[in-house]
């Protein structure tokens, strides 16, 4: 049976990648940080267990390898099997005969090989940093100084801040050339792409101009181009001391007209501040600014 080929996902933008391989058995090291927590718990269960049964059958093979194994019983092998792989050895049964010997001092070697690669393997598991950014499930295309812009709002689930938060939004698009389609990235121009501290939130502005690549956007044009939003985000993050990165994909399903990001943030007594993550993804339809603004706006914008 012929496997399908191995998607990728990059926290939205999804491909298939022909010609490789999902888990490669020669790079062990990305097999070990690939697989999934349940996967690779059972495959450490599935490395325990055969390990065991080909040692317990090698004793069992030989009867009276082991002293005070009951003869012909598996059971007494496996257990036994256990003791000596995890170097616990109860002194209930204890290698018997040259055989016997033989046989543990080689599974004590190989216990001793599996028990470091399983603690190097969770060590690099819980080591690897994890960014732990929230963005907003949805960007809005909102009224901006006069004009349209694009936002979305990002956030950090630690209680620590990111220093020095630096934000980019690319948009990919596919663009005929010749009897061809390419793939095109363009960065996005925004209002500001760094901050000294993102402890908040941050919405990320890219204002909709003449030389932004959704300037006159129409939906047969949408239709064509099939738009890609990308936003990453790269700081320090002080609560694991570590660079972490983070990006979220948005489709043209995933983007909101006319809407702006509700308001969750409340003071409170003692010059603090009340941060609600738990609606960061709330919208509301933006508010019609009357011809007088729109034209003022555009006059302070130029």
């Amino acid at each position: 049976m012929k496997l399908p080929p191995p998607r990728i996902d990059m926290r939205g933008l999804s491909a298939v990648k022909v010609g490789v391989r999902r888990f490669a058995i020669d790079d062990p090291y990305y097999l070990i940080l690939a697989l999934r927590w349940p996967t690779f718990l059972a495959m450490v269960l599935l490395i325990f267990v055969a390990a065991n049964l080909l040692f317990a059958s090698l004793y069992w093979l030989v009867p009276g390898s082991v002293a005070n194994a009951r003869p012909g019983a598996f059971g007494d092998a496996f257990f036994f099997s256990v003791e000596t792989l995890a170097t616990v050895g109860y002194g209930v049964m204890t290698p018997a005969t040259l055989y016997g010997h033989t046989v543990a001092s080689s599974e004590i070697f190989f216990g001793m090989f599996l028990t470091a690669l399983v603690t190097g393997a969770f060590f690099a598991r819980f080591a690897r940093p994890q960014a732990r950014m929230v963005f907003s499930d949805t960007a809005v295309v909102a009224p901006y100084e006069g004009r349209q812009a694009l936002m979305v709002r990002v956030a950090s689930r630690r209680l620590q801040g990111i220093s020095e938060a630096t934000a980019r939004i690319s948009y990919l698009r596919s663009e005929p050339i010749g009897e061809s389609r390419f793939r095109r990235f363009d960065e996005l121009k925004l209002v500001k792409n760094n901050i000294p501290i993102l402890s908040l939130t941050w919405t990320i502005i890219h204002p909709i101009d003449e030389d932004s690549p959704l300037w006159g956007m129409t939906d047969e044009r949408m239709a064509a181009e099939a738009p890609t939003v990308m936003v990453s985000i790269t700081g320090f993050d002080e609560a694991i001391s570590s660079v972490i990165n983070d990006r979220r994909t948005y489709r043209r399903e995933d983007v909101r007209f006319g809407h702006v990001f509700a308001d969750i943030l409340r003071d409170l007594p003692g010059d603090m501040v009340e941060l609600d993550i738990t609606r960061i993804h709330e919208t509301r339809p933006a508010p019609v600014l009357r011809e007088v603004e729109i034209q003022e706006s555009a006059v302070r914008a130029s």
